[in-house]
């Protein structure tokens, strides 16, 4: 019973409910499901010529589609989620009133995190049925599918945590979203361009040395890994690491290794770091810890 009271979070459960209540909560799922699935059903029209016959070797194709489009939403919808938790409590002016409460900092952090979360993780696993009109016709592994979604799971937790810190350091609603919208794509473009960057100033290191031609350094191209994008398509053997893969040495540790986890790892360590940072900023009494570490 203690340890169920510690992991209980009341601001966990009355966000739950105070979003759950609310009539554009059915409304939002199902316009995001009408869109989505209009898609999927239109893109599926188009591959048959007007309905007359589809090709099963073409699922493949739609199912890639069907993924990137909803990381696409995910990247545009979790950043407006995340951003103004704290900092809307902020301007209610009623985080001086939560900080007050028994509630502790990480009670809050994460029941503000897991809570602005939740309901885009609902929606993306309420496409599941979509997912299985695809899945249907086969081309796609179960390994994938489960891929797939875990690659959705972790994405939203490195992009909202960035939100919630940037919500906890950032007074404003209005300018923590597009602060986290910038860093959001930014670090999408950003990573790819920086490895590409890097592998023409190694290229052009190797004309100037006049170094005999030969495989690219393994790391440059690993920025690609931790691109949303790229990772998703990493997923369905695409994408520059693959061909990284299949043209390199294959003797190479860092190659052998799948991608995707690299992707998890990183996220998962922006995660913590975020969260224990907003944790760090929101206490109205922050521990010093070179005053605790002489005290020691």
């Amino acid at each position: 019973m203690n340890v169920l009271r510690r992991l209980r979070n009341p601001v966990l459960f009355n966000e739950w409910k105070m979003r759950m209540r609310t009539q554009r909560s059915p409304w939002i799922i199902f316009l995001y499901l009408l869109v989505l699935g209009g898609i999927t059903l239109l893109y599926i029209f188009l591959m048959t010529n007007g309905g007359s016959y589809y090709n099963p070797n073409e699922t493949r194709e739609l199912f890639m589609m069907l993924s990137i489009l909803q990381l696409g939403m995910i990247c545009f919808v979790v950043p407006g989620l995340t951003a103004g938790v704290i900092s809307g409590e902020r301007e209610r002016q009623t985080l001086s009133i939560l900080l007050t409460t028994n509630v502790s900092a990480t009670r809050l952090i994460v029941g503000k995190w897991l809570s602005s979360l939740s309901f885009m993780i609902f929606l993306v696993f309420a496409t599941v049925p979509l997912y299985a009109i695809v899945f249907l016709y086969g081309g796609i592994s179960p390994t994938q599918l489960i891929q797939v979604f875990g690659f959705y799971v972790i994405t939203m937790f490195g992009i909202g945590s960035i939100g919630v810190l940037l919500s906890t350091l950032i007074k404003r609603t209005g300018i923590a979203t597009v602060v986290s919208y910038a860093v959001v794509f930014g670090f999408s473009i950003g990573s790819s361009v920086l490895a590409e960057i890097i592998r023409e100033l190694i290229r052009y290191q190797r004309r100037n040395l006049n170094y005999p031609s030969g495989p690219m350094p393994v790391w440059p191209d690993l920025l690609h890994s931790i691109n949303p994008l790229f990772a998703m398509l990493n997923i369905f053997d695409e994408g520059p690491v693959q061909d990284l893969r299949r043209t390199s040495n294959p003797t190479s540790f860092l190659l052998n290794v799948d991608p995707f986890w690299y992707y998890v790892l990183f996220f998962a360590l922006v995660t913590v770091v975020c969260l224990l940072l907003a944790i760090y900023f929101i206490q109205p009494v922050r521990p010093r810890l070179r005053r605790a570490a002489e005290e020691q």
